[in-house]
């Protein structure tokens, strides 16, 4: 048995290289199918056509390759490209169908095996040139006791020509750009955005917008009712002192956050009277508040003060 073996030892190894060689070949040369879904490109031989509408945007195209070129299949650029010739003169529907030289292969082993939807509709409209006001695309909104200034808000450029199918663009009065965040924004800013085009539109200037987005403090008004009067007097106890009304109501404006956070019993109401008189006095309420608070009424409360011995 041992002779066997090692008897024409070279020949056998040579057998088994070739075996399994002609293994890995034959393994690699064993065609699979994939199926993938590419973007469909169209474009048009006459310049004063434009696409309105296709049936499609993207076709399955089912690929068959050896299985080395799996790799390939998966990761390389795949396109579907379509002309339209020189026939489409007129506005309406077209149709064609996608043929296999006009899939965009990574490797001419890879061969096209199907592909869907069979026919591609599309339709064509004149080509018409426009000039559109820009909108900036705002989304959410500012902090808590912030607002947008909507007549401060600046575009450059605020308007631009933009060119398309004129079924498309005569419905359009405006462009909007790219989406702008508002959310949580206490201070303005500025935004360099994109034009958000419809399909088939494109514009015929540089389609960057400069964006400047005012943001500010939002003020409001609040009533204040029943606040005590407090008396600040000298240290007697032989001396009375009375006030008529005991409390006051009154209207305070300022910052809409500080007057939301702001509760009654934190505001100091007060009269000095450590220098008057035995007698009847009428005399301003004096108010303590916090910054960026102010009273609505620009005289101040009068209320009426007896002091006794």
């Amino acid at each position: 048995m041992i002779q066997w073996l090692t008897r024409d030892w070279g020949i056998k190894l040579i057998s088994l290289i070739l075996a399994i060689g002609l293994w890995y070949y034959a393994v690699g040369e064993e065609s699979i199918e994939v199926t993938r879904t590419v973007p469909l490109e169209i474009t048009i031989v006459n310049p004063q056509m434009s696409i309105l509408s296709t049936s499609v945007q993207m076709v399955q195209v089912t690929l068959s390759a050896p299985r080395t070129l799996l790799s390939d299949i998966a990761s390389r650029e795949i396109r579907a490209t379509h002309e339209i010739g020189s026939e489409a003169k007129e506005a309406g529907d077209y149709s064609f169908r996608l043929e296999p030289r006009e899939i965009k292969l990574p490797s001419p082993q890879i061969r096209v095996a199907k592909i869907e939807p069979e026919v591609v509709r599309v339709t064509l409209d004149q080509l018409i040139v426009k000039k559109l006001e820009i909108k900036p695309n705002l989304v959410g909104e500012p902090a808590f006791g912030y607002k947008l200034s909507e007549k401060e808000i600046q575009l450059d450029p605020n308007a631009i020509l933009i060119e398309g199918p004129k079924g498309a663009l005569e419905k359009l009065d405006s462009i909007k750009t790219e989406m702008i965040d508002l959310v949580g924004r206490i201070r303005s800013f500025r935004r360099t955005v994109e034009l958000d085009l419809p399909p088939n539109i494109k514009p015929l200037s540089e389609s960057l917008v400069d964006v400047y987005i005012p943001i500010k403090e939002e003020f409001d008004e609040k009533q204040f009712q029943d606040i005590p009067v407090r008396v600040l007097g000298p240290a007697d106890v032989n001396v009375r002192t009375t006030v008529e009304p005991p409390v006051i109501s009154f209207m305070l404006k300022g910052s809409r956050r500080q007057l939301e956070k702001l509760a009654a019993e934190n505001i100091v109401a007060y009269l000095d009277v450590t220098k008057l008189d035995s007698g009847q006095h009428e005399l301003p309420v004096k108010i303590v508040l916090p910054e960026d608070i102010s009273l609505k009424e620009s005289a101040p409360t009068i209320v009426k003060v007896s002091i006794k011995k």
